[in-house]
């Protein structure tokens, strides 16, 4: 029954990684999920960069604008978590008992998704906070249950 409920928490990373990848992905064409509500907003976004860029050498050769900085981001968070859960469920589902002999797999599985959840709680809305609090949740009772 553990492995059922780790592979649940890695299939939510990832069906949300996976559809906000797709959704940052749609806005490179047609603005619609990530962008600002006040299209003004937007349009700076086109026309600013920023200072990080600027400590490194030949940075000015480089100007990606906030726009673009923002659906990058968007897109490689959605890969990143699509990826996480995607490893969880290739391990879990190849060799279950591996997950459990490797001490650190389920804690760091409680910990990535339990950070997640914390990230959302602060800076996002209830829909993420729900998906990675039920994440968390399972990670944990998979390892408990073992």
């Amino acid at each position: 029954m553990e492995e059922t409920w780790f592979i649940v928490g890695a299939a939510l990373f990832m069906a949300a990684g996976g559809g906000h990848a797709l959704a940052a992905v749609f806005d490179v064409v047609r603005p619609t999920f990530f962008t600002p509500v006040d299209d003004r907003v937007r349009a700076t976004m086109e026309t600013t960069t920023f200072r990080f860029r600027r400590m490194w050498p030949f940075a000015d050769d480089v100007s990606p604008s906030m726009w673009r900085l923002w659906l990058g981001f968007n897109v490689s968070h959605g890969v990143g978590a699509f990826t996480f859960g995607l490893f969880c469920v290739l391990l879990a589902s190849h060799d279950y008992a591996l997950v459990e002999r490797i001490g650190a797999v389920q804690p760091l599985t409680i910990a990535f998704a339990a950070t997640y959840f914390v990230l959302a709680l602060r800076f996002w809305f209830y829909v993420p906070a729900a998906i990675t609090g039920g994440a968390t949740v399972c990670f944990a009772v998979a390892a408990l249950a073992g």
